[in-house]
């Protein structure tokens, strides 16, 4: 068994660990040690973990740290929170800012989402955005 199949074995092991509330724990520092090693999906898991500060204290930096690497790792689904923390001004360049920058950076995840064939990215982009038709003509993905 090669390194991928190995990782992917294990964060699949990490996923049965997770479900199991008594071993939420275990399966909380498999999914970090994953997420540090490259596994895109681990980021993913890892920064919504985080996000929402149910099993993890909340840390908006640290979430937006893994799920910025699963979407640069081209997991598909880490766009999404993005594009919502940018909307709720939790991401880094959207602390303190209006919302014409906050609605600008999330229409831009949003269309990232979007491009790579999330039907929910277009949904919400549509539902949160009511400056659609400006965003898609400064979007660089259109």
């Amino acid at each position: 068994m090669g390194a991928p199949e190995a990782a992917t074995a294990d964060f699949r092991g990490a996923c049965q660990q997770f479900a199991d509330p008594a071993s939420r724990e275990a399966a909380i520092v498999r999914f970090r040690w994953l997420a540090d090693a490259g596994h895109p999906a681990a980021c993913y898991n890892t920064g919504v973990l985080l996000l929402a500060g149910r099993e993890l204290a909340a840390d908006d930096v640290a979430a937006e740290h893994y799920l910025r690497r699963a979407a640069a790792l081209r997991y598909t689904g880490s766009l999404r929170p993005l594009a919502m923390m940018a909307l709720r001004g939790r991401l880094a360049a959207t602390r303190g800012a209006g919302g014409d920058v906050r609605r600008y950076l999330a229409s831009q995840w949003f269309a990232r989402g979007w491009q790579a064939g999330d039907a929910e990215a277009r949904r919400l982009m549509l539902r949160h955005l009511s400056c659609l038709s400006g965003c898609l003509l400064l979007c660089p993905w259109r």
